[in-house]
């Protein structure tokens, strides 16, 4: 598997863990969603949000995300 795939998949997978875990988190105000809290769930989102950031800034040309080459 290529490199790029790799990071692009990378990448889709923490933001989409980060989007269940803000779904949970929303879920879980009113009660406990698989034994966690919501301060859990809301800070699973941030920090699984936070380290899809660096990977997404760092591509620079991809066929896999559609960017083009920055000049």
């Amino acid at each position: 598997m290529d490199r790029k795939h790799l990071k692009c998949l990378l990448w889709k997978a923490l933001w989409g863990i980060s989007v269940l875990s803000l779904i949970a988190a929303w879920l879980s105000v009113q009660n406990t969603v698989f034994g966690f809290n919501a301060q859990f769930w809301f800070w699973n989102a941030l920090l699984f949000g936070m380290l899809a950031i660096p990977i997404k800034l760092d591509c620079h040309s991809c066929e896999v995300c559609q960017i083009a080459p920055r000049v």
